[in-house]
């Protein structure tokens, strides 16, 4: 796309009067813009953020449907879900149930109508508790990619650099690949 709004939303409410053995409520919210500027250059503005919280008989959310952040698709510069709460002995990520991730990428045109460059900003937090939503640590990432038009869709390279220290990860160039579909 090169202008325009895409606002979405969903809402889930699990157990409760829909039996099941688990009982959790869930929001999440996402607004994305472009605006075409400099011809054929593109900004696009991200911001997603999500909510979820048990209730009634349950004290905690799955881990399967509890927030993450880190790669490809929130934000980059970090391994695979690297960013929000761990567990305190394994230190592996258990997700939390806030979050908010904002991007900010701008492509711009290096051979029309088939690659294009992009630049990119992320920033975000994952939170344990939905009462610290937006109040904890901070992660940002930078990069640059490409995004090449396939015959199977999209393709989006992407290299990015961590900002912020993350405990048990080196801070590191990493680079990601992934398809998507057009808007």
């Amino acid at each position: 796309p090169t202008k325009g709004l895409l606002l979405t939303g969903t809402g889930e409410v699990a157990g409760g009067p829909f039996g099941g053995d688990r009982d959790f409520a869930k929001l999440f919210g996402q607004a994305s813009t472009y605006h075409k500027h400099l011809e054929n250059n593109v900004l696009e503005l991200k911001l997603r953020a999500g909510v979820v919280d048990a209730y009634g008989d349950s004290e905690n959310v799955p881990i399967y449907e509890r927030y993450f952040a880190g790669g490809a698709n929130t934000i980059r510069g970090y391994r695979e879900r690297r960013i929000g709460p761990r567990d305190p002995g394994t230190q592996d990520p258990v997700g939390g149930n806030s979050y908010w991730v904002a991007n900010i990428e701008e492509t711009f045109p290096i051979y029309p109508d088939l690659i294009k460059g992009a630049v990119f900003f992320d920033t975000g937090s994952v939170e344990e508790k939905i009462g610290d939503f937006g109040s904890g640590n901070l992660f940002s990432g930078a990069g640059v990619g490409a995004r090449i038009k396939t015959p199977i869709g999209p393709v989006k390279l992407d290299m990015g650099y961590p900002l912020d220290d993350v405990q048990g990860e080196s801070k590191k160039v990493r680079f990601y690949f992934s398809v998507s579909q057009c808007f």
